[in-house]
């Protein structure tokens, strides 16, 4: 099947079940003009609701973007600061505890000499 006569037959039925909607339709052709009317300018508005909608929704992405890379900033930042100020406060204790390590391993040499 080649794509023309897909289209043309679906152009066909298409055409052929809006006039046998037409004709079979219980109202008369005023009020389906009214109607298809009315249901066109609801779906209208629907539409540009949708679009006003989405646009509220992408400058809300945009203001949580900015807002998130600032915060981000900040907090790296303030992290930064938190582990120098740690690195900082924990050095004597680390050099401290570097010295009873060594002290240990003098202590450790001392008594293995002795055993030996």
């Amino acid at each position: 099947m080649s794509a023309k006569s897909f289209l043309s037959g679906f152009l066909i039925g298409g055409i052929a079940a809006g006039i046998t909607t037409l004709l079979t339709t219980p109202y008369s052709g005023k009020e389906v003009r009214r109607v298809c009317s009315d249901n066109g300018k609801a779906f209208l508005q629907h539409i540009q609701e949708l679009k006003i909608d989405l646009n509220e929704i992408k400058d809300s992405v945009k203001t949580v973007t900015v807002e998130g890379k600032t915060v981000l900033s900040a907090f790296i930042e303030e992290l930064k600061l938190s582990l120098d100020t740690w690195k900082e406060e924990i050095k004597p204790h680390q050099e401290l505890l570097q010295q009873e390590l060594d002290e240990l391993q003098s202590t450790i040499n001392e008594l293995e000499n002795d055993l030996k």
